[in-house]
């Protein structure tokens, strides 16, 4: 039975949260498995107030709530396939982390680096994102270690940690024009390494023994970059402005 209080409700975005990534391929599945992948929240105008993240930089992390703007015109599945399960396995949506649910909404723990009082009011900066480019942000909270931690939980069929993880080499020629990135991008070589370790591609195609010569693009900044998998090994092959 549905509550007498269960009416629709509507939502207003705090904020929009700028990442790397242009798009949702090689966003990583889970939250800081990409340390050195960065975002920087910034606040609507109606909410930017220096006074509502008071004594938030106390704290190491947070809680993003947003939404999954990129599936707003989906409909939601009561099954999916989920990476993990090899992306041809069909189980609930609700045992999932599945953007495509009945209301779109995700949440994410990242790494708070820093507070910047711009003139146009607070800017959070951020690492370790899993969450695409111009994001809107419907709320934030602190992660509170004793509290969100639960040591002894049970994370179903994603219990542990993904073992397979790639091994990643740049080509001369990716090496040449990262070098010329640094500047602009001091921790590219990192940012795309580790999310190349994580192996990106489809569940059906993930693993380091696939056969599997197919050339992959990933967006990332103003970059396409080109890479394929040789031998059970990424091999990044150029880094090239996006057209």
């Amino acid at each position: 039975m549905i509550g007498a209080d269960a009416v629709p409700h509507t939502f207003t975005p705090i904020a929009t949260l700028y990442t790397c990534f242009k798009e949702k391929f090689g966003v990583p599945r889970q939250m800081n498995l990409v340390p050195a992948a960065k975002g920087q929240l910034v606040f609507d105008p109606a909410f930017a107030n220096m006074d509502a993240v008071r004594d938030l930089e106390k704290f190491s992390h947070i809680w993003l709530i947003f939404v999954f703007h990129q599936t707003r015109d989906k409909t939601w599945s009561a099954l999916v396939r989920p990476p993990r399960l090899g992306g041809n396995k069909k189980t609930g949506v609700f045992a999932t982390r599945s953007p495509f649910r009945p209301n779109p909404i995700g949440i994410s723990a990242v790494k708070l680096e820093s507070v910047e009082n711009s003139c146009d009011g607070p800017v959070l900066h951020l690492s370790g994102v899993d969450i695409v480019n111009e994001t809107p942000v419907l709320d934030i909270k602190p992660y509170i270690p004793w509290a969100d931690a639960i040591v002894r939980a049970d994370g179903g069929f994603a219990d542990k940690r993904p073992a397979s993880r790639l091994q990643v080499i740049f080509s001369s020629e990716a090496q040449t024009q990262c070098r010329k990135m640094t500047k602009q991008i001091p921790n590219l070589a990192s940012l795309i390494t580790q999310i190349l370790e994580n192996d990106p591609r489809p569940g059906y195609r993930a693993g380091p023994t696939t056969k599997d010569k197919k050339i992959y693009g990933i967006r990332l900044y103003d970059l396409d970059v080109k890479w394929q998998i040789t031998d059970g090994i990424a091999r990044i092959l150029s880094l090239d402005p996006i057209k």
